[in-house]
């Protein structure tokens, strides 16, 4: 777990590029505070900031307002190289004409660090990364993935105090990038080192980080565990961009989330109370489908899509007051499938399945 320190403070930043009278708002007024030894993700989409976040926080960028500190010490003015921070990028700009170890040295030797204790920081990199015995190789001799590897040995050799990483599994292929997740956490939480990652990709972020920051149009939407961020959105912008998730309009009234001529489910559905109209977000694998909604219970509807995906099939409903739903069903051995496209069907949900938006700016 991440300690209470705080590794990294984003206060009130604010980015613009251009001139005055033609300037575009990339950050406005973000707050960030990034714990020591945390695994700490920006996410969000193309143009939402979070790269730029990234390199002010390395220094290839400055912000036109506010102040990013590191361990409490304001970094303005600071150059790249006098910041205890290293980047990892999409491209991992290994020196072809190195050895992975020289590689691997490379940055140890620019600081200044003793020859004697070079080679026993490779060494132990190598280690770290699972690389011994490919010291001796050039990065045309390798994977995608041992390159990234190479990479990262590259970026923490110096021990730096944070580590940045750029979108650094994008150029993998979907195996290669999910068994590296995995890695990226083993080692964050072996070095001990912050990280701070950032991707567009959802189930990146809910696997490896700690934290997750949400981004929108520069302005930070939700901080909070992959946990929270996923069960709890705080809006119509997090619930859409995180996982799947139906989006449905109805009436809370006398104990009854109602939906029109769909019908309607116990208020005890809802995650928290409300009352009057309701904007509610589901995720598809909290609802159930019945075929054949004979006796009236739950929400009735007509199948008008079925997605085999392997692991599990997703059905989308359409509600009888017109609007769509999505069910996830996981295929255990054997289970036939639920319902085909024309069937009648009922959808009903367990306990707290329903997150009751709140609407908030994301412009």
């Amino acid at each position: 777990m991440p300690a209470d320190r705080a590794a990294i403070e984003i206060d009130q930043v604010i980015k613009r590029f251009g001139d005055s009278d033609h300037a575009v708002l990339a950050l406005d007024a973000v707050s960030i505070s990034i714990s020591e030894n945390e695994f700490f993700t920006l996410l969000g989409p193309s143009g939402c900031g979070k790269t730029t976040l990234l390199r002010m926080i390395a220094g290839f960028e400055d912000p036109s307002g506010g102040d990013i500190r590191l361990y409490g010490e304001s970094l303005t003015g600071k150059l790249p190289f006098q910041r205890p921070v290293n980047t990892v990028f999409q491209s991992y700009a290994l020196f072809p004409h190195l050895t992975v170890a020289e590689n691997i040295a490379f940055g140890l030797e620019m600081r200044g660090v003793a020859k004697a204790d070079i080679a026993p920081r490779v060494d132990s990199m190598l280690r770290l990364v699972k690389l011994e015995g490919f010291a001796k190789r050039r990065p045309h001799q390798l994977s995608g993935g041992q390159q990234q590897r190479v990479a990262l040995a590259r970026a923490l050799a110096p021990q730096p105090r944070v580590l940045l990483l750029d979108e650094s599994l994008s150029a993998l292929d979907l195996k290669l990038r999910k068994e590296m997740q995995v890695e990226l956490k083993r080692l964050q939480r072996e070095t001990g080192i912050t990280f701070v990652f950032v991707t567009h990709d959802q189930e990146e972020a809910l696997t490896m980080s700690d934290r997750i920051a949400v981004l929108s149009a520069g302005k930070v939407q939700q901080i909070g565990s992959p946990e929270a961020i996923y069960d709890r959105p705080a809006n119509r912008f997090v619930a859409d961009f995180i996982g799947e998730t139906s989006f449905l309009s109805g009436h809370i009234a006398a104990e009854q989330l109602h939906f029109g001529a769909a019908g309607s489910l116990p208020a005890s559905v809802l995650d928290r109370q409300g009352d009057g109209v309701a904007a509610v977000a589901v995720r598809p694998e909290r609802l159930q489908l019945a075929a054949n909604g004979a006796d009236g219970t739950g929400l009735q509807g007509v199948v008008s899509e079925v997605v085999y995906r392997g692991v599990d099939t997703v059905y989308t409903v359409q509600l009888a007051d017109g609007q769509p739903c999505r069910v996830r069903n996981t295929n255990s051995l054997g289970a036939s499938r639920l319902a085909d496209v024309g069937d009648r069907v009922c959808l009903t949900a367990q306990p707290g399945a329903f997150h009751l938006l709140q609407e908030a700016s994301h412009g």
